[in-house]
């Protein structure tokens, strides 16, 4: 896709919501660029490749099991179109969409910026380090950007959360109630 090509808002979209998985997950980077993603989680791995697709960009999936004692499963993701694909561009473009403080906003506007906010938050709860027990939604990201797209995304979706931050990691907490049940269907769907 050349340099100048301007991207399409759904474009935009799924590319914002590919950069939050690679960056929640915190892959993507190393000896293999952007061409080999790992999940832990097969739901990810396969919103991945349902992006990627989307983008008519090749991917498939594998999974393999990895450990000694403890076993777990890997999700890999092969896709060799994205490192030409203009992801970063489609990153701080959504990035600046959801985060930026314009004034009026069309309707089309205000969509576009909901549809960036559904997306990082299903990026962040399919990927991120959500809590395994009891207790509201939390997401822990190791970065400061992620959790204040998710702030800001939460706050698009009428979803109010803290954030908290501990020895470098950051934790988004939803409320107990129908903002936390909003949320986690995210993921889902």
């Amino acid at each position: 896709m050349p340099v100048d090509t301007v991207l399409h808002s759904t474009a935009v979209t799924a590319g914002f919501e590919i950069a939050m998985l690679l960056r929640c997950a915190r892959t993507g980077s190393g000896r293999h660029g952007r061409t080999v993603m790992e999940f832990s989680r097969e739901a990810a791995a396969c919103r991945l490749t349902t992006l990627l697709d989307g983008l008519a960009l090749d991917a498939h999936r594998d999974e393999y099991v990895a450990g000694g004692w403890h076993r777990y499963e890997v999700h890999r993701v092969v896709s060799t179109g994205l490192s030409d694909w203009p992801l970063s561009r489609a990153w701080s473009s959504g990035y600046e969409r959801l985060c930026g403080s314009t004034g009026y906003q069309s309707g089309r506007q205000r969509q576009h910026r909901a549809d960036l906010a559904e997306a990082a938050w299903r990026a962040a709860v399919l990927c991120g380090g959500t809590r395994r027990r009891g207790g509201p939604l939390a997401v822990r990201v190791s970065d400061a950007d992620l959790g204040l797209i998710l702030v800001r995304a939460a706050r698009v979706l009428d979803a109010p959360v803290s954030l908290r931050s501990r020895a470098g990691r950051y934790t988004v907490e939803a409320t107990k109630g129908s903002a936390e049940v909003t949320l986690r269907q995210l993921a889902a769907s």
